[in-house]
C-alpha cells in the first residue's frame, strides 16, 4: 500500500474549544459537521478534520483538531449537546434540545494520523 500523507494534527486547550469550533462550522438545520471518536494508547480522542487554506504556496493543508480525553460517559456518547443559552455540553446517547454535534466512533485510529498523537 503507497504511504498515505499525514493530517497535521492541532491539539486544542479543551473540550470547549474543540465543540466550539465544531458549532462555528456548522450550518442551521443540516447534520454536516460531526466529531469523530476512537481510542489510541489507552486514551479516548475525540476530534474533526478541517483544511489549513492558503499556506504559502499550498492549496490546503489537511489538519485533525482534537483534544484527549478519559471523561466519564464519553465511551457510550452518541452526541455532544451544546445549550444555546450558556456555554454548557453534556454527552448524551440520544440528540436532545440544543446543538446536537455527532459523535462518530471509529474502530482504530484513521491511517492519516500520526502515530504520535
Amino acid at each position: 500500500m503507497e504511504e498515505v500523507e499525514k493530517a497535521v494534527p492541532i491539539k486544542v486547550a479543551s473540550l470547549n474549544d474543540l465543540v466550539r469550533l465544531a458549532t462555528s462550522t456548522m450550518i442551521p438545520h443540516q447534520f454536516n459537521t460531526y466529531i469523530i471518536k476512537f481510542k489510541h494508547r489507552e486514551k479516548t480522542y475525540l476530534g474533526m478534520l478541517g483544511v489549513f487554506r492558503d499556506y504559502y504556496k499550498y492549496y490546503g493543508i489537511p489538519v485533525f483538531y482534537y483534544y484527549s480525553t478519559d471523561t466519564e460517559g464519553i465511551e457510550e456518547a452518541n452526541y455532544i449537546i451544546v445549550s444555546t443559552s450558556d456555554e454548557k455540553i453534556e454527552f448524551s446517547k440520544n440528540p436532545r434540545p440544543g446543538i446536537a454535534i455527532p459523535i462518530i466512533s471509529l474502530a482504530e485510529k484513521p491511517v492519516f494520523l500520526p502515530d504520535d498523537i
